[in-house]
């Protein structure tokens, strides 16, 4: 009971993959957050540069950032079209 709850847990949540020192990977970050604001999702940024963030890069097949990932899954990866998010 307690891993299905982790799991939908999980799946509402939205990663994004940037790099800190990336202008266009920030701001597309901050227009993120507030997209899944608006839909009751819970938003999580994680640097490319950390360990956390080359896992995903690794383990994904990562080649561009920021990347989107929901639900463990790879939705998109480089620039942002907000229009398509919505």
């Amino acid at each position: 009971m307690e891993e299905e709850v982790g799991r939908a847990e999980e799946e509402k949540e939205v990663i994004v993959l940037l790099s800190p020192i990336c202008e266009s990977s920030l701001n597309a970050a901050r227009r993120l957050k507030e997209w899944a604001h608006r839909r009751g999702l819970k938003i999580r940024e994680v640097s490319a540069l950390e360990p956390e963030g080359q896992s995903y890069i690794l383990e994904l097949g990562i080649r561009k950032v920021p990347a989107v990932i929901i639900g463990g899954k790879l939705i998109s990866e480089g620039r942002i079209k907000f229009p398509e998010v919505s």
